[in-house]
Protein backbone atom coordinates (compact mmCIF):
# COMPACT_ATOMS: atom_id res chain seq x y z
CA UNK A 1 0.00 0.00 0.00
CA UNK A 2 3.08 1.76 1.19
CA UNK A 3 4.33 1.68 -2.24
CA UNK A 4 1.35 2.85 -4.10
CA UNK A 5 0.66 5.85 -1.98
CA UNK A 6 4.27 7.23 -2.98
CA UNK A 7 4.32 5.98 -6.19
CA UNK A 8 1.04 8.44 -6.41
CA UNK A 9 2.50 11.52 -4.70
CA UNK A 10 5.71 11.27 -6.80
CA UNK A 11 4.12 11.15 -10.57
CA UNK A 12 1.52 13.51 -8.93
CA UNK A 13 4.67 16.30 -7.88
CA UNK A 14 6.23 15.08 -11.49
CA UNK A 15 3.46 16.07 -13.84
CA UNK A 16 3.57 19.28 -11.61
CA UNK A 17 6.70 20.11 -13.62
CA UNK A 18 5.96 18.98 -16.85
CA UNK A 19 5.34 21.65 -19.79
CA UNK A 20 0.96 21.61 -20.39
CA UNK A 21 2.36 20.91 -24.08
CA UNK A 22 3.49 17.67 -23.39
CA UNK A 23 0.31 16.06 -23.55
CA UNK A 24 0.93 12.96 -23.75
CA UNK A 25 3.25 12.11 -20.98
CA UNK A 26 0.53 14.25 -18.38
CA UNK A 27 -2.14 11.84 -19.94
CA UNK A 28 0.68 8.63 -19.29
CA UNK A 29 0.96 10.09 -15.47
CA UNK A 30 -2.68 10.05 -15.21
CA UNK A 31 -2.40 6.67 -16.29
CA UNK A 32 -0.17 5.19 -14.03
CA UNK A 33 -1.51 6.73 -10.91
CA UNK A 34 -4.46 4.25 -10.33
CA UNK A 35 -2.31 1.51 -11.30
CA UNK A 36 0.19 2.55 -8.85
CA UNK A 37 -2.00 2.67 -6.32
CA UNK A 38 -3.90 -0.78 -7.36
CA UNK A 39 -0.60 -2.32 -7.15
CA UNK A 40 0.05 -1.31 -3.67
CA UNK A 41 -3.36 -2.25 -2.37
CA UNK A 42 -2.46 -5.44 -4.05
CA UNK A 43 1.20 -6.69 -2.57
CA UNK A 44 -0.67 -5.14 0.63
CA UNK A 45 -3.07 -7.48 0.42
CA UNK A 46 -1.06 -11.07 -0.29
CA UNK A 47 1.27 -9.82 2.38
CA UNK A 48 -1.22 -9.85 5.07
CA UNK A 49 -2.51 -13.41 3.58
CA UNK A 50 1.28 -15.04 3.50
CA UNK A 51 1.53 -13.50 7.09
CA UNK A 52 -2.33 -15.18 7.79
CA UNK A 53 -0.96 -18.47 6.41
CA UNK A 54 2.39 -18.68 8.21
CA UNK A 55 0.78 -17.47 11.38
CA UNK A 56 -2.14 -20.62 10.90
CA UNK A 57 0.71 -23.06 11.59
CA UNK A 58 1.18 -22.45 15.36
CA UNK A 59 -2.50 -21.65 15.81
CA UNK A 60 -3.08 -25.20 14.73
CA UNK A 61 -0.45 -26.63 16.73
CA UNK A 62 -0.64 -25.42 20.15
CA UNK A 63 -2.32 -26.55 23.18
CA UNK A 64 -4.27 -23.25 23.71
CA UNK A 65 -8.15 -23.54 23.36
CA UNK A 66 -9.76 -22.65 20.06
CA UNK A 67 -12.71 -21.84 18.28
CA UNK A 68 -14.56 -23.42 15.34
CA UNK A 69 -15.77 -20.62 13.35
CA UNK A 70 -18.13 -22.51 10.05
CA UNK A 71 -19.16 -20.67 7.23
CA UNK A 72 -20.31 -20.78 3.48
CA UNK A 73 -17.27 -20.50 1.61
CA UNK A 74 -18.80 -17.38 -0.60
CA UNK A 75 -18.58 -15.32 2.19
CA UNK A 76 -14.60 -15.36 2.26
CA UNK A 77 -13.19 -12.33 1.21
CA UNK A 78 -11.34 -12.31 -2.26
CA UNK A 79 -8.32 -10.28 -3.76
CA UNK A 80 -10.28 -8.30 -6.48
CA UNK A 81 -13.15 -7.72 -4.04
CA UNK A 82 -10.90 -6.00 -1.40
CA UNK A 83 -9.20 -3.89 -3.95
CA UNK A 84 -12.31 -3.42 -5.55
CA UNK A 85 -14.44 -2.77 -3.15
CA UNK A 86 -12.28 -2.18 -0.24
CA UNK A 87 -12.42 -2.09 3.45
CA UNK A 88 -12.29 1.44 5.38
CA UNK A 89 -11.05 0.06 8.06
CA UNK A 90 -7.55 -0.23 6.12
CA UNK A 91 -8.74 -3.81 4.46
CA UNK A 92 -9.42 -5.98 8.02
CA UNK A 93 -11.60 -8.18 7.13
CA UNK A 94 -14.97 -9.28 9.03
CA UNK A 95 -13.53 -12.42 10.15
CA UNK A 96 -10.59 -10.70 11.20
CA UNK A 97 -13.17 -8.41 13.39
CA UNK A 98 -14.47 -11.43 14.60
CA UNK A 99 -11.74 -13.10 16.04
CA UNK A 100 -10.20 -10.04 17.87
CA UNK A 101 -13.39 -9.93 19.90
CA UNK A 102 -13.87 -13.64 20.84
CA UNK A 103 -9.98 -13.80 21.08
CA UNK A 104 -10.31 -13.89 25.34
CA UNK A 105 -12.54 -17.50 24.39
CA UNK A 106 -9.07 -18.84 21.84
CA UNK A 107 -7.92 -18.57 18.51
CA UNK A 108 -10.46 -18.77 15.62
CA UNK A 109 -9.94 -21.73 13.07
CA UNK A 110 -11.90 -22.88 10.27
CA UNK A 111 -12.40 -24.97 7.31
CA UNK A 112 -9.72 -23.84 4.54
CA UNK A 113 -11.69 -23.75 0.98
CA UNK A 114 -10.57 -26.37 -1.31
CA UNK A 115 -7.54 -25.47 -3.73
CA UNK A 116 -7.00 -22.38 -2.24
CA UNK A 117 -3.65 -21.49 -2.37
CA UNK A 118 -3.70 -18.76 0.33
CA UNK A 119 -6.44 -17.67 3.05
CA UNK A 120 -8.49 -14.81 3.73
CA UNK A 121 -6.96 -12.90 7.14
CA UNK A 122 -8.61 -13.98 10.07
CA UNK A 123 -9.70 -17.84 11.55
CA UNK A 124 -6.23 -20.24 11.08
CA UNK A 125 -7.22 -22.85 8.43
CA UNK A 126 -7.65 -26.43 8.35
CA UNK A 127 -7.06 -27.95 5.25
CA UNK A 128 -9.06 -31.32 4.53
CA UNK A 129 -10.57 -33.18 1.20
CA UNK A 130 -13.68 -33.85 0.24
CA UNK A 131 -14.04 -36.89 1.59
CA UNK A 132 -11.98 -36.38 5.53
CA UNK A 133 -13.90 -32.35 6.22
CA UNK A 134 -16.63 -33.96 7.87
CA UNK A 135 -15.40 -36.30 10.35
CA UNK A 136 -12.48 -32.93 11.22
CA UNK A 137 -15.23 -30.60 11.32
CA UNK A 138 -16.76 -33.38 13.98
CA UNK A 139 -13.73 -33.53 16.21
CA UNK A 140 -13.07 -29.73 16.44
CA UNK A 141 -16.91 -29.38 17.36
CA UNK A 142 -16.08 -32.27 20.00
CA UNK A 143 -12.83 -30.13 21.64
CA UNK A 144 -13.72 -26.59 20.61
CA UNK A 145 -14.79 -24.43 23.36
CA UNK A 146 -17.08 -22.52 20.92
CA UNK A 147 -18.85 -22.92 17.59
CA UNK A 148 -20.08 -19.66 15.16
CA UNK A 149 -21.78 -20.61 12.58
CA UNK A 150 -22.63 -18.03 9.93
CA UNK A 151 -26.31 -18.24 8.64
CA UNK A 152 -26.71 -20.10 5.18
CA UNK A 153 -29.32 -22.25 3.44
CA UNK A 154 -26.62 -24.08 2.13
CA UNK A 155 -26.32 -28.17 2.42
CA UNK A 156 -23.19 -28.02 4.01
CA UNK A 157 -24.31 -25.42 6.65
CA UNK A 158 -27.19 -27.24 7.63
CA UNK A 159 -25.15 -30.16 8.06
CA UNK A 160 -22.92 -28.27 10.44
CA UNK A 161 -25.95 -27.49 12.44
CA UNK A 162 -27.27 -30.93 12.61
CA UNK A 163 -23.82 -31.98 13.96
CA UNK A 164 -23.64 -29.27 16.52
CA UNK A 165 -27.05 -29.87 18.25
CA UNK A 166 -26.07 -33.39 18.44
CA UNK A 167 -22.22 -32.66 19.86
CA UNK A 168 -22.05 -29.11 21.30
CA UNK A 169 -23.42 -27.78 24.39
CA UNK A 170 -26.61 -25.33 23.43
CA UNK A 171 -24.41 -23.01 25.43
CA UNK A 172 -21.60 -23.20 23.46
CA UNK A 173 -22.79 -22.60 20.05
CA UNK A 174 -23.53 -18.94 18.38
CA UNK A 175 -25.21 -18.47 15.12
CA UNK A 176 -23.72 -15.58 13.08
CA UNK A 177 -25.62 -13.88 10.47
CA UNK A 178 -24.12 -10.39 8.89
CA UNK A 179 -25.85 -8.03 6.46
CA UNK A 180 -28.34 -10.64 5.77
CA UNK A 181 -31.32 -9.93 3.38
CA UNK A 182 -34.68 -10.71 5.56
CA UNK A 183 -35.84 -13.43 2.93
CA UNK A 184 -32.89 -15.07 3.13
CA UNK A 185 -33.23 -14.57 7.14
CA UNK A 186 -36.65 -16.52 6.83
CA UNK A 187 -35.54 -19.17 4.22
CA UNK A 188 -32.64 -20.15 6.94
CA UNK A 189 -35.09 -19.78 10.01
CA UNK A 190 -37.27 -22.16 8.59
CA UNK A 191 -34.85 -24.69 8.38
CA UNK A 192 -33.45 -24.06 11.27
CA UNK A 193 -36.00 -24.52 13.50
CA UNK A 194 -36.75 -27.93 12.35
CA UNK A 195 -33.29 -28.64 12.97
CA UNK A 196 -32.86 -27.30 16.38
CA UNK A 197 -36.38 -28.24 17.83
CA UNK A 198 -36.95 -24.19 18.81
CA UNK A 199 -38.65 -21.63 17.13
CA UNK A 200 -35.84 -19.10 15.89
CA UNK A 201 -36.76 -15.40 16.31
CA UNK A 202 -38.94 -13.81 14.24
CA UNK A 203 -38.05 -11.42 11.43
CA UNK A 204 -39.97 -8.76 13.26
CA UNK A 205 -38.08 -8.84 15.99
CA UNK A 206 -34.89 -7.99 14.69
CA UNK A 207 -36.43 -5.46 12.53
CA UNK A 208 -37.77 -3.85 15.67
CA UNK A 209 -33.81 -4.08 17.07
CA UNK A 210 -32.67 -2.55 13.95
CA UNK A 211 -35.03 0.96 14.25
CA UNK A 212 -33.42 1.74 17.57
CA UNK A 213 -30.43 1.07 16.73
CA UNK A 214 -30.00 2.76 12.73
CA UNK A 215 -26.54 3.24 12.82
CA UNK A 216 -25.51 -0.20 13.46
CA UNK A 217 -27.50 -1.70 10.78
CA UNK A 218 -27.20 -1.50 6.88
CA UNK A 219 -30.70 -0.66 5.33
CA UNK A 220 -33.16 -3.94 4.66
CA UNK A 221 -30.23 -6.44 5.90
CA UNK A 222 -29.61 -8.36 9.40
CA UNK A 223 -26.79 -8.36 11.51
CA UNK A 224 -26.34 -9.90 14.97
CA UNK A 225 -26.15 -13.24 16.81
CA UNK A 226 -28.46 -16.05 18.52
CA UNK A 227 -27.46 -17.95 21.49
CA UNK A 228 -28.72 -20.79 23.30
CA UNK A 229 -29.76 -21.02 27.13
CA UNK A 230 -29.36 -24.67 28.31
CA UNK A 231 -32.78 -25.67 27.33
CA UNK A 232 -32.09 -24.30 23.76
CA UNK A 233 -34.01 -20.91 24.47
CA UNK A 234 -32.86 -18.59 22.05
CA UNK A 235 -31.72 -15.01 22.62
CA UNK A 236 -31.08 -12.71 19.95
CA UNK A 237 -28.00 -10.44 20.24
CA UNK A 238 -28.01 -7.50 18.50
CA UNK A 239 -25.28 -5.25 17.27
CA UNK A 240 -25.00 -2.32 19.42
CA UNK A 241 -22.41 0.02 20.84
CA UNK A 242 -22.07 3.82 22.04
CA UNK A 243 -21.64 6.86 19.63
CA UNK A 244 -18.45 7.05 21.54
CA UNK A 245 -17.31 3.14 21.37
CA UNK A 246 -18.17 2.21 18.00
CA UNK A 247 -16.41 3.06 14.64
CA UNK A 248 -17.70 5.73 11.86
CA UNK A 249 -16.93 3.42 9.02
CA UNK A 250 -18.48 -0.24 8.18
CA UNK A 251 -17.14 -2.01 11.24
CA UNK A 252 -18.87 -5.43 13.03
CA UNK A 253 -16.08 -5.40 15.36
CA UNK A 254 -17.78 -2.84 18.16
CA UNK A 255 -21.48 -3.86 17.76
CA UNK A 256 -20.07 -7.22 18.26
CA UNK A 257 -18.09 -6.97 21.36
CA UNK A 258 -21.21 -5.56 22.95
CA UNK A 259 -23.52 -7.65 21.51
CA UNK A 260 -21.50 -10.83 22.95
CA UNK A 261 -21.16 -9.08 26.11
CA UNK A 262 -23.97 -12.32 27.87
CA UNK A 263 -22.01 -14.58 26.20
CA UNK A 264 -18.76 -13.70 28.10
CA UNK A 265 -20.48 -13.88 31.33
CA UNK A 266 -22.04 -16.83 31.48
CA UNK A 267 -18.90 -18.69 30.02
CA UNK A 268 -17.11 -16.70 33.16
CA UNK A 269 -14.80 -14.23 31.13
CA UNK A 270 -14.41 -11.05 32.04
CA UNK A 271 -15.77 -7.91 29.39
CA UNK A 272 -14.50 -4.89 28.74
CA UNK A 273 -15.91 -2.01 26.86
CA UNK A 274 -13.79 -1.11 23.47
CA UNK A 275 -12.56 2.25 24.10
CA UNK A 276 -13.18 5.52 23.72
CA UNK A 277 -13.18 6.49 19.77
CA UNK A 278 -11.06 9.93 19.38
CA UNK A 279 -12.31 9.75 15.83
CA UNK A 280 -15.96 9.95 16.93
CA UNK A 281 -15.02 13.13 19.05
CA UNK A 282 -12.95 14.90 16.30
CA UNK A 283 -16.36 14.06 14.43
CA UNK A 284 -18.41 15.40 16.67
CA UNK A 285 -16.16 18.53 17.27
CA UNK A 286 -16.53 19.64 13.60
CA UNK A 287 -19.86 19.13 13.42
CA UNK A 288 -20.31 21.19 16.11
CA UNK A 289 -17.58 24.07 14.60
CA UNK A 290 -19.53 24.00 11.10
CA UNK A 291 -23.13 24.73 12.13
CA UNK A 292 -21.69 27.61 14.69
CA UNK A 293 -19.86 28.98 11.47
CA UNK A 294 -23.19 28.15 9.94
CA UNK A 295 -25.56 30.20 12.23
CA UNK A 296 -22.58 33.16 12.11
CA UNK A 297 -23.20 33.50 8.26
CA UNK A 298 -26.88 33.37 8.07
CA UNK A 299 -27.12 35.96 11.21
CA UNK A 300 -24.04 38.04 10.78
CA UNK A 301 -24.09 38.75 7.02
CA UNK A 302 -27.36 39.69 7.20
CA UNK A 303 -28.44 36.63 4.69
CA UNK A 304 -32.45 36.44 3.42
CA UNK A 305 -35.00 35.87 6.23
CA UNK A 306 -36.36 32.57 4.35
CA UNK A 307 -32.80 30.99 4.62
CA UNK A 308 -32.27 32.55 8.82
CA UNK A 309 -35.88 30.73 8.96
CA UNK A 310 -34.97 27.64 7.52
CA UNK A 311 -31.53 27.93 9.77
CA UNK A 312 -33.66 28.45 13.05
CA UNK A 313 -36.09 25.58 12.43
CA UNK A 314 -33.12 23.19 12.16
CA UNK A 315 -32.53 24.34 15.01
CA UNK A 316 -35.49 23.67 16.95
Amino acid sequence: MAVGIITMLVLDFTSTLISPHHILLLVILDFLLPISVGLGAFLFWRGRQYAAQASAVSIITDHKPHLLYLRPFRSDSTTMKDIFKGNRLGWITEEEQLADVLRPFGELVAIGRPGESLPTPGAARIYASDEEWKDVVIRQMQSTRLVVIMAAVGENVLWELTQATKIVDPQKLLILFLKMKADDYESFRTKANLILGVSLPERATLWRFARRHPQMWSPRTLSGFISFAADWKPSFLGLQAPYFRRDSFDSIKFGAKYALRPVFESSGLEWQPPPFRVSQIFFLIVAFVLVVLLFVLVFELGLPQTVQRWVASLAR
